[in-house]
Formats: structure tokens, sequence, C-alpha cells
């Protein structure tokens, strides 16, 4: 590769950086689903990978969902695998060596980033679910495939539509199967097992410093900030 070509690459990266990954969609809509508004009424998608295959991280977050109050700030534990296929017990326990928020006892929770084709703007979207709801997720998977292997024993739910929506109650997500045009179809499947996705760069991985800064703005009841230190400060003399 020449240093233009090498260049260029480097620029497109930084607008992607710039973009929040959001490269190639309209102004306003993210690479992530926006669960709440987008799914209120139901979204047809074909599914990129299954269960086994979606990516999952820990965050460290707390607070009162009923009175709106931020305790700790929702931020990915560093004890976390950089892409999919990672061994789940090696990350399932706190690492305090690695992550600064596992030291620091800040509440720890498990996501799912489920890769998506999103008709409506024809390119990959994510859905990002709390353990909960991709627990859901995954019990409608494996009955919708099931009853399907009954007819057609390969049969896959990977790179087929899917309506994904809210529960009755509001309080999670039901998967069901759809149906689309096989021609618009076919470009979804296209993008079955793409390497376009970058897990890590979607999980926003944060540096010690930006941790130490949410760890001394957290509620005190909720983090250890006694592992924080106490900074002495550059303008002392230490003669004194």
């Amino acid at each position: 590769m020449g240093v233009r070509e090498w260049l260029k690459e480097r620029e497109e990266e930084r607008k992607k950086r710039a973009n929040g990954g959001n490269d190639g969609l309209p102004e306003g809509v993210t690479r992530y689903v926006r669960l709440g508004s987008e799914l209120a009424d139901g979204k047809v998608f074909a599914l990129l990978a299954g269960p086994d295959d979606w990516y999952f991280y820990h965050v460290h977050e707390d607070g009162d969902f009923a009175t709106r109050t931020t305790f700790v700030k929702k931020h990915t534990c560093l004890h976390s695998p950089k892409d999919v296929g990672a061994d789940p017990a090696e990350f399932a326990k706190r690492n305090p060596s690695v992550c600064l928020s596992c030291w620091a006892n800040a509440k720890r929770k498990l996501y799912f980033m489920v890769p998506v084709y999103d008709f409506e703007y024809r390119t990959w979207r994510i859905l990002d679910l709390k353990e909960f709801h991709a627990m859901n997720l995954i019990d409608d998977y494996d009955k919708l495939e099931k009853a399907a292997k009954k007819f057609a024993k390969d049969y896959t739910l990977v790179g087929d539509v899917v309506l994904i929506q809210k529960t009755s109650d509001g309080k999670s997500y039901s998967l069901t199967s759809a149906e689309i045009d096989e021609t618009k179809l076919e470009e979804a499947r296209k993008l079955v097992g793409t390497d376009e996705i970058k897990y890590a760069e979607l999980a926003n991985f944060r540096d010690e410093e930006d941790i130490r800064k949410i760890l001394e703005e957290a509620d005190d009841s909720k983090v250890d900030k006694s592992v924080l230190g106490v900074a002495e400060p550059d303008d002392v003399d230490p003669k004194f």
C-alpha cells in the first residue's frame, strides 16, 4: 500500500469515528436501533447471526429507573471480549486487575449486540440488549427454528426475515416470523458473516482516565472510591 492510499484510509477511519459509526445512515439514525421508539409497533429485520454468534459484553451502570436517577454512568467493563466467539466463562466474573470499575465494585451487567439487516435503511444495524431481553429473543428464536426444522432439517433463522417488537406488557421484546420480497432478502443475506461490524468500536471501551472520572462522579454509596486513591496536587513543593 502506498502512502496516498494509507493516508486516505486513515482519513476515512477518522470520519467514521467522528460519525459514531453511523456512516452511510441518514442524519439522526444510528447504528443502534432505538428500541423504545423503533420497536414500539414492530419492525422487520433480517437476522445476520444466531445467538451463539451474538457479541456479548459487560457494562457498569447503576440507577433508579422510576426516578430517572443515575448513580453510576453507564460504561463498558474493560474485562469484556473484543469480538464474537469468546468464552463466556472467561469474562463472567469481575477482574479488578483489568478494570478499575470492577475493583471499585460498581454494579456489572451483561449485554448482547444482535446484528440485523434493516430493510428501511438497507444496511446493518445493532440491537443492544440487556440479558433479560436477549433471553426472551433467544427463546422465541429457538421455538421458531425448531418448528421450521420439522419441515426443513437444515433450516436456520440466520439470513431470514423476522418481526421484532415490544411484548404486549411493554416490558420486553418478542421475535416472530415475517415475510418480505425475496430480492430484498437476498440483499440482506450478503451481509451474513460480514466483517464490517467492529464490535470493539461499538462497545466504546474507555481508557482508565475516563473511567476514573466516572467513578469520581458516581454516588458514594454505590462504588468503593477508596480504590481511586488520593492524588497529590501538582503545585505542591515536595520539601514542605
